[in-house]
């Protein structure tokens, strides 16, 4: 049985607390992406989850997307959004 403190709650949706564990060349990798990326160790792990184990359940968005910059090297996140295709969430 769980104790309360396992379940939380994510983005209006019931979560659960889970214990995983990684290399140390896995950690250093997610650290780096979450510092690059500003985004949370936990975050990417959820997006990687998504993306791999419900590809067909990505939300689609319509309209358009412009995006102007010169940079030396491109953005984590601007790069992540544009490796995969918009993802459709089915409920």
């Amino acid at each position: 049985m769980e104790s309360p403190s396992d379940v939380c709650v994510y983005r209006h949706h019931v979560s659960r607390k889970t214990q995983i564990t990684l290399t140390d060349r896995q950690h250093q990798l997610l650290l780096e992406e979450s510092l690059r990326s500003s985004v949370s160790m936990a975050e990417l792990v959820r997006r990687a989850i998504d993306t791999v184990y419900r590809p067909t359940l990505r939300p689609v968005v319509g309209g358009f997307q412009v995006n102007v910059g010169l940079l030396r090297t491109p953005d984590a996140a601007i790069v992540g959004r544009f490796a995969t295709r918009p993802r459709r969430v089915v409920d």
